[in-house]
């Protein structure tokens, strides 16, 4: 039996998600190992949860796109919650666990997997959304055997996985001093990743990563809730990095005159 430190970020109103996700992660989910769930959230109930197996550990609602560019940082921010920890897998916050998934469903003998994204499986590499500025650490190039992975179910060995953490916070760090923000945040610094260093991960079937309103002809292993259904949020994507680093780029502009 391995310890399986599962990372979850529910600032905001993604608290609402946590019952159902612990709920099923219980029923399905590694149910042969030791689940220890490190829950990121701001939330005083969640931060008051008593029980062996729940962690709570106090993070500040972040403005966009920082909840998601962050991710990694705050990982490595918390690093020691998770020494005793074999294992380390990130759960997005909408994910709902349909199916029983075993350790060797994820890893088939590898140190890290990451999961094929719903809506580009069966598409062409000149189909991906992979991050085109060639200036940014981001930046991936389109090849006959690409693949495109989403953000958010991946997972490791505890040591494999912070050290891809370290990577890709060093990495949004350090295009973000360059103004640069990347069009898919974390998930284009992952593809990158991935891409680079492929004999590392098992890569699993978009099945793990099944949009709720979507239908494909996969099973159902992993369900991604809408989001919209559950909580309020706006339209992210690159208009909002746009807005990012034009108000970034201002506030540097305006401190010369300070």
């Amino acid at each position: 039996m391995k310890k399986v430190g599962i990372l979850y970020i529910c600032t905001g109103e993604y608290w609402k998600f946590w019952e159902n996700f612990y709920k099923t992660c219980e029923e399905k989910f590694l149910i042969e190992e030791e689940k220890h769930y490190f829950v990121f959230t701001d939330n005083e109930v969640l931060l008051n949860i008593k029980n062996e197996k729940t962690h709570p550990i106090f993070q500040e609602k972040m403005q966009w796109p920082y909840p998601t560019l962050y991710r990694y940082k705050i990982f490595i921010k918390n690093k020691n919650y998770f020494k005793n920890m074999d294992y380390l897998i990130f759960c997005n916050a909408n994910l709902l666990f349909s199916e029983k998934i075993s350790k060797d469903d994820l890893f088939n003998y590898k140190e890290l997997f990451v999961t094929l994204h719903p809506g580009f499986f069966n598409k062409k590499p000149e189909k991906f959304t992979y991050e085109t500025n060639i200036k940014s650490l981001a930046y991936t190039e389109k090849k006959k055997d690409s693949i495109y992975v989403c953000g958010g179910f991946n997972g490791g060995s505890k040591d494999e996985f912070l050290n891809m953490s370290n990577i890709l916070n060093d990495n949004i760090d350090k295009d973000l001093l360059n103004d640069i923000i990347a069009i898919w945040h974390d998930e284009s610094h992952i593809n990158n990743y991935v891409q680079i260093n492929r004999e590392n991960f098992n890569v699993i079937s978009p099945s793990f990563c099944y949009p709720q309103n979507l239908e494909i002809n996969i099973p159902k292993k992993v369900i991604v809730q809408n989001k919209e259904n559950i909580i309020s949020i706006k339209h992210k994507g690159i208009f909002y990095n746009i807005r990012f680093v034009i108000v970034k780029k201002l506030k540097k502009l305006l401190s010369y005159w300070r």
